[in-house]
C-alpha cells in the first residue's frame, strides 16, 4: 500500500508543532541549568572547596587553603561574643554593676540598721512610757477605789461610835475554848477597839492590834468579823498607817476581804508572821492577798516570815504581785519555802531578774541549796542594794556560782552568807573574788563594791573608790615587808625603758592610797624608800 504524498502544508504545521515542542524542552532545560547554575554559585561562595566545572568538592591543596584563608578573613571581619577583649570588657561591665549594687545593698543595708536602731529605741521609749502610764494608772484606780470605799464609810458613820457587840466570855467557852483563851481574847478586843479609836482620832501609828506574838494563837471566829470591819473602815479614812503587823493568827476569806481592801494606798508596810489559812481556803486566800499588795501602791515593804507557801502555784502569785507593784523596795520572805512544795530558789530568781529596782531582799531560813538561777540572776548585775540568803543549805558548789557572779556585778552592797554549809574552801573562793593579791591588774579587777560577811577584803561602810586604794596599799604595805615591791613592778610593768615614764604615777598612787591604809599598814615613806632605792634606778639616772 502506497503512502499518500503529504501537503506542503502538513508538514508546515507538523515542523511547526515540532519547534514548539523543542522551545518547550529547550525551555524546560534552561530553567534546570539555570537553577542548577544558581544553586552552585551559592555553593562557591559557602564552601572554597567546590569546584563549578565538576559540581565537586575540589580537592586541590590551594584551593582548599584559599578557602581555609577566606574562612578566617570572614571570621575576623564578623564581630563574635567569644572575642576574648570583648568578653574581658563585658565582664568588666558586670562586675563593675555587680559593684555598684553591692554598694546600694551596703548602703541600704546601713541605713535600715540606722533606722532599725531608731525604731528600737523609739519602742523602748514608748514601752518604758507605757509602762510609767500603766503604773500611773493603776495608782489612780487604786485611789479611786479607796475613795469610794472612804465615801461609803462617811455616809454611815456621820456621827460614828465603836458600833462591834462586845463577845461574851462564855461565847468563847461554848465554842470550845479554856477560860485562859476566853481570858486573852477579851484583851484582844480591848486592843483592837483603842486602835481603832487613835486612828479615827488622826494618829499615823504602828498598828499592832494584831499582833499576837507570843501569846496564844487567835483561830478564825465570826463574831471577830464586826470587829475587823471597823478596823478596816478606820483605816480607810486615815490618812496613812506607817505599819500593821499580824501575827499568830488564823485569817479566812472573810476576814481577809475585810482587811486588806482597806489597806490599799493606806499602809506603807506590812508584817505578816505565823499566819494559818485554813487548807480549804488557802487559794482563795492567796488570791486575797496577791491582788491587794498588786493594787497597794502605799506599800513599799513586806515582811512574810513563817507563813508556809503551799505550792509554787501560791509563790508565782505572790511573786508576780510583788514585781508588778514596783513600789515595794524591801521584800523579807522568811522560813516560808520547804523546798519541796514551794522552790524558794525559783522564786529568789524571779525577783531577781524582774528588771525593777529592789532595796532589800531577804531570803533566810528557806533550806535554800543549789542556787544556780539565782546566782545565775545576780551575775545580770540586777538592781538589788542587798541580798540575805544566810541560815540555808548553801554549799561550796554554790559558793563558788556566787563567787563568779560577783565578777560581773557592779550594784550589790551588802551580801549576808553566814550560817550556811559553806567551808572554808567556799569562803576563799569569794574571798579571791574580792581580794586578790596576784598583781596590781587583778587587784584592780577586784570587786569592791559588795561587802560579804565572812569574807575579809571589803570594809563595811565603805565607798568602793576608798576599798579599791585600801586593797591596793595593802598589797603594796604586804610586798614591801619582804622588800619585794620593785621585783613585782618589774614585772608587772615591764623593764623596758618607756615604763621609767609610769614612776611618778607609782609615786603619786602610794600617797594617794595611803590616805585610806589601815592602822597596821606601812607608812608611804617606807614604801616609797623601798621603791627609789632598788627599782629600775640606772634608768633612773639615765631619764634625768
Amino acid at each position: 500500500m502506497t503512502e499518500k504524498p503529504q501537503s506542503l502544508s502538513d508538514f508546515s504545521v507538523r515542523n511547526a508543532g515540532q519547534r514548539r515542542r523543542g522551545a518547550a524542552a529547550r525551555r524546560a532545560a534552561g530553567g534546570f541549568v539555570h537553577t542548577k547554575r544558581k544553586a552552585q554559585r551559592l555553593r562557591s561562595r559557602t564552601d572554597p572547596l567546590f569546584t563549578p566545572a565538576t559540581g565537586e568538592p575540589s580537592m586541590d591543596p590551594s584551593r582548599c587553603n584559599q578557602g581555609d584563608e577566606g574562612r578566617k578573613l570572614k571570621l575576623k571581619d564578623c564581630p563574635s561574643p567569644v572575642d576574648d577583649m570583648g568578653l574581658k570588657a563585658l565582664l568588666d561591665q558586670h562586675s563593675e554593676q555587680m559593684r555598684r549594687m553591692q554598694s546600694q545593698i551596703d548602703g541600704l543595708v546601713a541605713i535600715n540598721s540606722t533606722l532599725q536602731a531608731r525604731l528600737d529605741g523609739q519602742a523602748g521609749s514608748q514601752a518604758r512610757e507605757v509602762d510609767e502610764l500603766r503604773v500611773k494608772c493603776n495608782v489612780l484606780e487604786s485611789r479611786c477605789s479607796s475613795l469610794e470605799r472612804s465615801i461609803q464609810v462617811l455616809k454611815k458613820d456621820v456621827n460614828w461610835k465603836y458600833s462591834a457587840p462586845d463577845i461574851p466570855r462564855s461565847h468563847w467557852i461554848d465554842q470550845g475554848h479554856d477560860r485562859e483563851y476566853a481570858d486573852n481574847m477579851k484583851g484582844c478586843l480591848r486592843r483592837i477597839k483603842g486602835h481603832v479609836e487613835r486612828i479615827r482620832n488622826g494618829e499615823n501609828i504602828y498598828c499592832t492590834c494584831l499582833d499576837y506574838d507570843g501569846e496564844l494563837t487567835i483561830l478564825h471566829d465570826d463574831a471577830l468579823l464586826p470587829h475587823f470591819k471597823e478596823l478596816a473602815d478606820a483605816i480607810q479614812l486615815s490618812n496613812g498607817i506607817r505599819r500593821i503587823n499580824i501575827d499568830n493568827l488564823e485569817l479566812r476569806p472573810s476576814a481577809l476581804g475585810i482587811l486588806f481592801p482597806a489597806m490599799e494606798g493606806k499602809v506603807k508596810r506590812i508584817d505578816m508572821r505565823c499566819i494559818r489559812f485554813p487548807g480549804p481556803d488557802v487559794v482563795e486566800c492567796y488570791e486575797i492577798i496577791a491582788t491587794s499588795i498588786k493594787r497597794n501602791h502605799a506599800l513599799n515593804s513586806l515582811t512574810w516570815i513563817g507563813n508556809q507557801i503551799p505550792s509554787d502555784d501560791q509563790a508565782d502569785l505572790l511573786m508576780e504581785s510583788l514585781i508588778e507593784n514596783r513600789v515595794i523596795k524591801d521584800i523579807r520572805l522568811l522560813n516560808c519555802f520547804d523546798q519541796s512544795n514551794a522552790n524558794g530558789c525559783r522564786a529568789l530568781a524571779a525577783l531577781m531578774t524582774s528588771g525593777r529596782p529592789l532595796r532589800e531582799l531577804d531570803f533566810r531560813d528557806n533550806g535554800l541549796l543549789g542556787v544556780d538561777d539565782a546566782a545565775a540572776a545576780l551575775a545580770t548585775n540586777p538592781q538589788l542594794k542587798e541580798l540575805w540568803i544566810n541560815d540555808n543549805e548553801i554549799n561550796d558548789r554554790d559558793a563558788e556560782l556566787i563567787a563568779q557572779a560577783l565578777k560581773q556585778n557592779t550594784n550589790l552592797h551588802t551580801l549576808y552568807l553566814n550560817h550556811n554549809r559553806i567551808t572554808p574552801a567556799g569562803f576563799e573562793k569569794i574571798r579571791s573574788t574580792i581580794y586578790d593579791p596576784s598583781s596590781l591588774n587583778t587587784m584592780e579587777s577586784c570587786n569592791h563594791t559588795c561587802y560579804v560577811d565572812c569574807v575579809g577584803g571589803n570594809v563595811y561602810n565603805m565607798t568602793p573608790r576608798q576599798r579599791r586604794n585600801q586593797k591596793l596599799y595593802k598589797l603594796l604595805s604586804t610586798r614591801h615587808l619582804e622588800g619585794s615591791n620593785a621585783r613585782h613592778l618589774n614585772a608587772e610593768l615591764g623593764e623596758e625603758k618607756y615604763t621609767i615614764k609610769l614612776v611618778p604615777k607609782v609615786l603619786h598612787c602610794i600617797k594617794h592610797y595611803s590616805s585610806d591604809q589601815t592602822a597596821d599598814s606601812s607608812t608611804p615613806l617606807s614604801i616609797t624608800f623601798e621603791l627609789m632605792k632598788s627599782w629600775m634606778m640606772p634608768e633612773l639616772f639615765e631619764h634625768h
